[in-house]
């Protein structure tokens, strides 16, 4: 269905991903700063994911993430509204020979949908690109492509409501950041601050009750908060 009010998901916030450059940068520095094989562990035991799930990745960037879980799953179906992300960990796939995770475009709004219920959505730093209205949405599609009792590890960037003094709160993140990733990353969180669309914990809380999923883990550092949530059975 063509809706002339929903948002527009490809409209790019911050550093602009059709540029190649861009993506292979992206690339490289994800590299250097993510640790993906332990990160897939992690997903893996917060899903409870076995070699018969199947997984849906949400904004697979470059697609290390999907590629690591592909090795413990079925099937992994990896979406991004990028079509030069997708060329990218397209070719990375076919370097590595892997052949169970499919790449496909689409978001959180639209574009490809499983055709059956997964068993795990994975997202991470990809839901802040959407306005607050538009992130209740996405979750309530999400939870409606989730078998029941199926889970969502989405880990992105939260503000704490716990604050009194977000000044003191952001020179503090920035500062941390510049120390420990440099220049470059630091301009970039300073960016991601001012003009992309990262809400408030109860908030976004409130939004992953609402769209019929129950969050059962927590953690949250700094302003990076992990969510594994679980689809309610409806009696």
């Amino acid at each position: 269905m063509n809706r002339l009010w929903q948002y527009d998901e490809t409209i790019q916030i911050g550093t602009d991903y059709r540029d190649q450059k861009q993506v292979a940068a992206y690339d490289q520095r994800m590299q250097k700063l993510r640790d993906v094989n332990a990160e897939a562990k992690d997903i893996q035991k917060a899903l409870s994911l076995a070699s018969d799930s199947i997984v849906w990745e949400i904004g697979t960037g470059t697609g290390e993430c999907a590629l690591a879980l592909a090795a413990t799953v079925e099937h992994v179906y990896a979406t991004d509204v990028s079509p030069t992300m997708l060329e990218y960990a397209h070719h990375k796939a076919e370097q590595r020979r892997i052949n169970n995770v499919t790449f496909e475009k689409g978001g959180f709004l639209s574009g490809f949908r499983p055709r059956q219920p997964v068993d795990g959505v994975v997202t991470q730093l990809a839901l802040h690109h959407l306005p607050d209205f538009w992130k209740s949405r996405a979750l309530a599609g999400i939870a409606n492509c989730l078998r029941p009792q199926g889970r969502l590890y989405l880990r992105d960037v939260v503000f704490p409501s716990a604050t009194d003094d977000y000044d003191a709160f952001f020179k503090a993140v920035i500062d941390e950041v510049r120390l420990h990733a440099g220049d470059e990353i630091a301009q970039q969180t300073i960016q991601h601050i001012k003009t992309e669309f990262s809400t408030l914990d109860w908030i976004l809380e409130g939004m992953i009750t609402r769209s019929g999923l129950k969050i059962v883990e927590k953690d949250s550092k700094g302003f990076l908060s992990v969510y594994v949530c679980e689809k309610e059975i409806k009696v």
